[in-house]
């Protein structure tokens, strides 16, 4: 049976971190806490991972029951790292607040979750993206700190959905345009995808790509773009974890990627 538990003595000092604002390597912090997992996670194909130079990173947020979204999260986050050496970490975007929190039948205030997240950013060098209510994942303030990282040759990292699922759901309204604005200078996108192969939880890269023109009207530009985005993410994905893009999947027309095996040196725990 899988195993995934944080090493407490490392827990306890990423807590006494975020309560005193210390930053953190985020990817040495996330390949210790992955050592402890029981079977090795895997790192697939991270020759495609730039060692040096922006890229922008988009994945699934692969969660289910009894397994969290986060353990996904650092196998890419130790991957960036270990590909481009000690001072290569990645820069995720992620939301400024949680709706709803609950410790045990305890409701934590809004106010709270805000400030534990802009502490977490604030050790971790993360950018913070506007949650927005609505739904729409974006706002300048995301737009800005990503930028910020891009120009300073540094990776980022964006989940297009926006929340976590076992099968892709639909990204979020406005992450097409986001990524397309970001990326308008020329910067790769580098596709992952998250599942459970074999047992074993598994990262597997793909090869950079860039988001073509589209035209139409804002939100059908918008559109066009997520798909694009979320069919790269699919085909790196066991057909039933296609989810909301399994038709796109089928229908684009695109080259076929490698076996889901890999050769010497490919296949790794994180």
């Amino acid at each position: 049976m899988s195993q995934y538990r944080f090493p407490r003595a490392r827990l306890l000092r990423i807590a006494l971190a975020i309560a005193r604002c210390q930053p953190r390597s985020l990817g040495a912090d996330a390949a210790a806490g992955l050592r402890g997992a029981s079977p090795p996670p895997l790192a697939l194909y991270t020759r495609y991972l730039p060692t040096t130079g922006p890229f922008v990173l988009v994945g699934n947020h692969y969660e289910r029951p009894g397994l969290w979204a986060g353990w996904g999260a650092m196998i890419v986050s130790a991957a960036v790292r270990d590909a481009g050496g000690p001072g290569r970490e990645l820069h995720w975007l992620m939301t400024d607040e949680l709706l709803e929190l609950h410790v045990g039948r305890l409701s934590v205030p809004r106010a709270w979750i805000r400030a534990l997240l802009a502490r977490l950013a604030h050790v971790y060098d993360f950018g913070q993206v506007s949650a927005r209510e609505a739904g729409v994942v974006g706002g300048a303030g995301g737009l800005r700190a990503a930028a910020r990282y891009l120009a300073a040759g540094a990776p980022v990292g964006v989940l297009p959905e926006g929340t976590a699922s076992v099968a892709l759901h639909e990204a979020r309204p406005g992450v097409g345009a986001f990524l397309a604005w970001l990326t308008r200078g020329g910067t790769p996108l580098v596709p992952y995808g998250v599942a459970e192969r074999d047992g074993v939880l598994t990262a597997r890269f793909g090869p950079p790509f860039r988001l073509a023109s589209v035209r139409g009207d804002k939100a059908a530009r918008d559109r066009a773009l997520r798909e694009a985005v979320m069919v790269q993410i699919a085909r790196l994905l066991p057909p039933e974890l296609w989810g909301h893009y399994r038709a796109a999947v089928m229908e684009a027309d695109l080259p076929p990627q490698p076996p889901s095996h890999c050769g010497k040196g490919e296949d790794r725990p994180s």
